[in-house]
């Protein structure tokens, strides 16, 4: 129907002959800088029509995009695709919000604030909005929840899709900040329905993985400024390597973690890799927020005192939620302990900043929406 993938590329599993292993796209041959990797057209990209979206608000078209899906992976339905039976294989409930109640219970304990006095609506480290997901399936997209074709619908479309659009072999493309290599032919401000999916190359040699930003992409401006490591690990399933962005909105605090040397690949983590981890502050961070940072650093370590010696069996929590959330744990654990002991200059400025204190690049603000950067209370300032 008009698709186009480059004969130079392959789909494999990360570790060869490993069927367990993740998988991505490699070069099988040298692609030249703005070669065309592929292009999927606008009729193979699944999205919602008016069918998909009767009774459903038009500010919510992922909702009819969910319909879609769950439609094209009914494996004798009408309306199946071979899109559909691939993603209907694909592995369940790996993200965080979709995990079992006893798994996201214990993930919300690790992340609240024991702190009596809030400098947000609720002060907690993030992610935030473990559990709003289900709750914006039942009252924004109507969905029935005891329907498990219906949940594993919903899941791949917020861990998979764009705005309201699946895109088959596009979404096979595994995530980098630091060997990003691919990008969009079309911009955010494109009529993506109308021109499909272009992508094309920086110079990649032979053998190399194709990686695109899940956060940083041509088509990311949303998500420029907060949708950092935590955000990465709610919506996607997994901890992200270097480098990674954190943002603590009760502490006022932004910086992104990475490598002194910034030298280690994308499939090194932090202990593989070995060296020091430094924080580039993106705002001034203050002597409170600092504070505030120790003070979560210490409760998350007795959290994991009182936890990680049980066996995730006698918690009644499957494995593949137990081990990404200690992952989780480890990543975030490194970032406070890394923002807390920076030899950084101090400066309590950011305190006396509007609601956008961490606004920089991206087209969010305060004031939409679209992100999950919470408020400080005007009459906590002082407090805390």
């Amino acid at each position: 129907k008009g698709a186009y993938i480059n004969e130079k590329l392959v789909l494999r599993h990360l570790v060869p002959n490993d069927p367990s292993s993740p998988r991505g796209i490699f070069a099988t041959e040298d692609l030249d800088a703005g070669e065309t990797v592929f292009s999927i057209p606008p009729e193979l990209i699944v999205k919602p029509n008016e069918e998909h979206m009767e009774g459903l608000p038009e500010w919510a078209p992922y909702c009819g995009t969910i319909n879609a899906v769950k439609e094209a992976m009914i494996i004798d339905g009408e309306k199946n695709t071979p899109y559909g039976t691939y993603l209907r294989a694909q592995p369940k409930a790996y993200t965080p919000e979709f995990w079992s109640d006893s798994g996201k219970e214990l993930l919300m304990e690790m992340l609240e604030s024991t702190r009596t006095e809030q400098l947000t609506e609720y002060d907690e480290l993030p992610p935030h909005g473990v559990d709003w997901r289900f709750e914006e399936l039942k009252t924004v997209c109507h969905g029935d929840l005891e329907d498990p074709l219906y949940l594993h619908a919903a899941m791949v479309v917020w861990a998979r899709a764009d705005w309201e659009f699946m895109v088959p072999f596009y979404d096979m493309l595994n995530h980098s900040n630091r060997n990003e290599n691919v990008k969009h032919k079309f911009g955010y401000m494109d009529n993506i329905a109308e021109t499909g999916y272009e992508v094309i190359a920086d110079k990649i040699e032979a053998g190399g993985e194709l990686f695109t930003s899940y956060n940083r992409c041509k088509l990311c401006h949303d998500n420029y400024d907060w949708f950092g490591t935590p955000e990465m690990f709610l919506q996607f399933g997994f901890v992200e390597s270097m480098p990674q962005r954190w943002l603590f909105d009760f502490a006022r605090i932004k910086f992104d973690l990475d490598w002194k040397n910034g030298s280690y690949n994308d499939n090194e983590t932090n202990k593989d890799g070995g060296g020091e981890l430094v924080a580039n502050f993106l705002v001034p961070p203050s002597s409170k927020g600092i504070r505030l940072l120790q003070e979560e650093l210490t409760r998350l370590e007795s959290f994991a005192t009182t936890y990680r010696v049980e066996n995730f069996e006698d918690e009644g929590i499957p494995k593949h939620e137990w081990e990404p959330l200690w992952q989780y744990y480890d990543a975030l654990r490194d970032a406070l302990s890394v923002a807390v002991q920076s030899d950084v200059a101090l400066s309590d400025e950011v305190w006396a900043l509007d609601d956008n204190w961490w606004v920089k690049d991206g087209t969010q603000t305060a004031e939409d929406e679209n992100h999950y950067v919470l408020p400080t209370k005007s009459e906590n300032i002082s407090q805390g």
